[in-house]
């Protein structure tokens, strides 16, 4: 997991496995908070960043791979919905912290893992406060981490890894600057940088939760699948051929690949209401499929994304 300051704590240790997602961050919302959200499960990590309400910033780090704001969330609610563990905490920030730790997390590398030894510090202190930067000095070795937080060039709050709040008094950071092998990050944003988005209102997450539940595919009715016992029972579904098998899995990997894990429950339904993947060979069929698919992947994936999986879906179909 990554470390982040801790502020007031609002909410700690809630097992992930009970929160409904939506409602959570509906009450950040309303409640107006200004601080972070942050989500630990066993192999990633996840922090919203809120200023006043507005959600201004996402991070989501796995398997060493970052992702940010809307493709964050998106990982988030597939997070969530895998894991059995994991424990959600919320704490609260004065605006001036709450700047300082989104350039932690967004901001601009100004220096990156340099030899404290090789570093003027009293100049790099003069260059934070006269370039009036809202940033974050994190000192590292093997075993400790410090951070002293600024907001305009003056400094706002120290932390580090023993600490339960934001502290006042920089000792136990000086102390960190003084182990051998010392590194220093600094981290800065520039005016409002990030600072005026609400990503709440550009990520339906409501819609993304009902997704990933099972339930934002039942709004559109299957083609043909209520006939007369009578009729269905002497219309007989044709053979499948390997070749006809390994399209259909092509085209789910493909839609896993651009939507998630949903992308195999979209394939398997909007196939069913097409009438099978040989239905596909029909042009007609196929622009039909294409539709509904991109239609359902709204919420799922970038306007770009969804053209480039159309476009392989019907490169694998011409296969048939």
């Amino acid at each position: 997991m990554f470390l982040l300051p801790k502020g007031k704590p609002l909410v700690e240790n809630f097992p992930i496995a009970k929160l409904q997602l939506p409602e959570a961050l509906d009450k950040l919302k309303n409640g107006k908070l200004t601080g972070c959200a942050i989500f630990d499960f066993p192999a990633s990590d996840c922090a919203l960043i809120y200023e006043e309400g507005k959600l201004i910033s996402v991070l989501m780090r796995r398997n060493k791979i970052e992702e940010r704001d809307a493709d964050a969330l998106r990982a988030l609610v597939d997070q969530i919905i895998l894991t059995d563990s994991g424990s959600f905490n919320v704490y609260g920030f004065t605006k001036e912290v709450n700047q300082a730790v989104l350039a932690l997390l967004r901001g601009v590398k100004v220096l990156d893992r340099q030899e404290l030894k090789m570093i003027d510090f009293k100049n790099l202190r003069e260059r934070i406060k006269n370039e009036r930067m809202t940033a974050t000095l994190k000192i590292s070795t093997d075993q400790s981490v410090g951070m002293i937080l600024y907001r305009d060039g003056e400094t706002v709050g120290f932390f580090d890894d023993t600490a339960d709040a934001i502290e006042s008094s920089p000792a136990r950071v000086q102390q960190i600057a003084t182990l051998p092998g010392a590194t220093v990050d600094l981290m800065a944003i520039r005016g409002s940088d990030g600072l005026n988005q609400d990503l709440s209102l550009q990520v339906n997450i409501r819609s993304l939760w009902a997704a990933a539940k099972g339930d934002v595919f039942a709004a559109s009715e299957p083609a043909n699948i209520f006939q007369p016992q009578a009729a269905a029972a002497t219309v007989q579904p044709p053979p499948v051929t390997a070749n006809s098998t390994e399209v259909e899995s092509a085209i789910i990997a493909i839609a896993n690949a651009s939507l998630g894990k949903l992308g195999k429950t979209l394939v398997d339904k909007e196939l069913l209401n097409a009438g099978g993947i040989k239905a596909l060979k029909d042009e007609s069929k196929l622009r039909d499929f294409l539709n509904a698919v991109e239609k359902s992947s709204i919420l799922l994936a970038s306007a770009n994304k969804i053209k480039e999986m159309r476009n392989a879906i019907s490169l694998e179909v011409e296969k048939l």
